[in-house]
């Protein structure tokens, strides 16, 4: 973890997250995660970077990197759930976290102990976040690798009418 750093990120970085966010999601396609990407909605213009944009200008986006200062990851840090998760009083909500596939292990624990400074700075006690349970929990079982028990599962009804699985989990700081 000492090989990566995560500092604030700005508008200028909302394009490396979002093609992280699209690499990310081309991995998973071919390899065995088929239904992934028929849930990301990618609209013209895309919602995601609408989303990604918006959090950057509020100074909520974060950006890992490692020591030739490459962007090997990024998450958004907000004090509000998302709708599907029940809003609890003095949290801090990890979005989006994503990394390069790559530096998937490394950068993932970089953005959660970033994460986890981060609510201890604001004397915050509460980290949350959520992901897709897939048809093997293997994102669900990373979490927990790093700290987080499994809460609350749900299904997200999507524009096309499916329904994008997740699991919200969350950790004591």
């Amino acid at each position: 973890m000492s090989d990566m750093k995560v500092n604030a990120g700005g508008p200028d970085e909302v394009g490396d997250f979002v093609a992280m966010l699209h690499d990310h999601s081309s991995w998973m396609v071919p390899v065995q995660y088929v239904s992934l990407y028929e849930t990301l909605e990618w609209e013209e213009p895309p919602r995601i970077v609408k989303q990604v944009l918006r959090h950057a200008q509020a100074g909520e986006m974060r950006i890992c990197r490692d020591l030739l200062s490459r962007v090997t990851g990024g998450s958004v840090l907000t004090g509000e759930a998302p709708e599907f998760a029940p809003q609890v009083e003095e949290q801090l909500y990890l979005h989006f976290l994503v990394t390069r596939v790559r530096f998937r292990q490394l950068s993932m624990a970089a953005l959660v102990a970033d994460a986890r400074a981060e609510a201890a700075r604001r004397g915050v006690r509460l980290l949350r976040t959520h992901c897709w349970t897939g048809e093997d929990g293997r994102f669900v079982r990373e979490y927990e690798e790093l700290g987080f028990t499994a809460t609350l599962e749900f299904e997200e009804l999507r524009s096309d009418g499916s329904f994008w699985r997740g699991q919200v989990l969350q950790t004591r700081v």
